[in-house]
């Protein structure tokens, strides 16, 4: 489940309380994190891009890193500043569709008040799957 992506989080300040996930100081403290060459997490999905820090996923006891590209987080604002009404008619991950049932995920709290997260089944197991494989990774490389 998502927590913490608002828009402080996006800054860099960590005020989720979750138990110690990871996140990056802010570049030249203020302003988004530094960005780094990674994977978007949102819609784009593309690898190898400049992405920066939004803030822990958390699922089955586990966290990952949310990183994501200007573009995406453009896209993730502008679905914040949309009217509450719609908000809760398509899925707010990857497929976008509007036909299958929603699910509250998370709640996202920016400049002007706070937004409610929808995502559909199918997006959510794919983000559980995402935050898994990077656990498992982690174990791995432990060994």
């Amino acid at each position: 489940m998502l927590t913490e992506t608002d828009s402080h989080a996006w800054r860099g300040h960590d005020s989720s309380g979750t138990g110690g996930a990871p996140g990056p100081e802010p570049a030249d403290g203020v302003g988004w994190c530094a960005w780094v060459v990674g994977d978007c997490w949102l819609w784009c999905r593309r690898t190898g891009t400049a992405v920066t820090w939004l803030g822990p996923v958390i699922s089955w006891g586990t966290h990952a890193p949310l990183y994501a590209c200007e573009e995406c987080i453009r896209r993730l604002e502008e679905q914040v500043r949309t009217s509450p009404a719609h908000q809760d008619s398509v899925c707010w991950l990857w497929c976008q569709r509007g036909d299958v049932p929603l699910v509250r995920l998370a709640e996202v709290e920016h400049r002007d008040g706070t937004t409610v997260f929808y995502a559909c089944e199918e997006c959510i197991g794919r983000l559980k799957q995402k935050v898994l494989d990077l656990a498992m990774d982690k174990d791995t490389a432990k060994r």
